[in-house]
């Protein structure tokens, strides 16, 4: 291992210009990963390495911390208005007005800092061993939501169900950004007593979770799905057969992130809406149709 070049990329680290300007969560997310590498180490031709790499990730970390702090108390002391609190986002996203249908790749700036305010330290870990056809949990992209929320004009009687709702962003972003309530559907226990705590911390009223196998739902009140991923197989057919029937009754609408929008443009009972995902990382918006 050569600490000459770590030492170097420490200092570089250090002394980089716009590290500290606010915005910038994503070069701070990395930074404080490379340097909990350092940390853990020890370089015996370069001692005080992992103890100053420690203390810059303590300094990272509480920077993070108060930001995150000021977010939540604006949250709490004034709840913003739906096109408000889009307002506040948009500078954190590469994401501009009606990019629609535009592939969605990774994380940026608006994802790390939605994790401090929605999704904060420290956040459980799976203890049932998923059915066949259940997926890890990956979370969402924040661009997603902001392009979902964008091209659907939600009504006041609309509920939205997340499927696989995970630790609860998608849930508690779209009620944000729409004021619609949002129903998180998660087979893991810890995930769904997690979601509904930070809800609560948030007073997220209309935002709720349901621990249950997908499969077990009616939604017979559902009008709007997300689907990133959440499952494939037997679960998928079983879910979509459930929707389907919804479907009969009155109009849903069905969003979807990455693999699951192949086998939805397959539906019969279901239409793309315009315009196209481009990709398996675009979104795609189903819209039902009549019998």
């Amino acid at each position: 291992m050569n600490t000459h070049i770590l030492q170097r990329e420490f200092d570089e680290l250090r002394t980089s210009p716009h590290l500290f300007d606010a915005p910038n969560f994503r070069a701070r997310k990395e930074a404080r990963d490379f340097l909990q590498i350092l940390a853990s180490l020890k370089y015996p031709d370069a001692p005080e390495l992992s103890e100053n790499a420690r203390d810059f990730l303590d300094e990272l970390l509480d920077y993070d911390q108060n930001l995150w702090d000021e977010f939540r108390q604006r949250l709490l002391n004034k709840r913003p208005a739906p096109l408000a609190f889009r307002a506040w986002l948009l500078p954190f996203s590469s994401y501009t007005e009606k990019s629609w249908a535009l592939p969605h790749h990774g994380y940026e700036d608006l994802d790390f800092l939605l994790d401090g305010i929605l999704l904060p330290e420290p956040q459980p870990r799976p203890s049932l061993p998923p059915a066949y056809g259940m997926v890890r949990y990956e979370p969402t992209p924040a661009s997603v939501i902001l392009e979902l929320t964008e091209r659907i004009h939600f009504s006041p009687n609309d509920i939205f169900y997340d499927l696989g709702s995970g630790l609860g962003k998608v849930t508690a972003l779209v009620h944000l950004l729409t004021g619609v309530q949002s129903v998180g559907v998660e087979y893991q226990p810890e995930f769904c007593i997690y979601a509904e705590q930070q809800a609560q911390n948030l007073g997220l009223q209309k935002v709720r979770y349901i621990n249950v196998d997908a499969r077990s739902l009616a939604y017979n009140d559902a009008s709007i799905f997300f689907l990133f991923n959440p499952f494939g197989g037997e679960i998928f057919e079983t879910v979509l057969e459930k929707i389907r029937v919804q479907a009969q009754k009155r109009e849903i609408k069905i969003c979807s992130y990455g693999a699951a929008s192949q086998p939805l443009s397959e539906l019969n009972w279901l239409k793309e809406e315009a315009p196209l995902a481009q990709e398996e990382m675009s979104l795609a918006i189903f819209l039902s149709q009549e019998a």
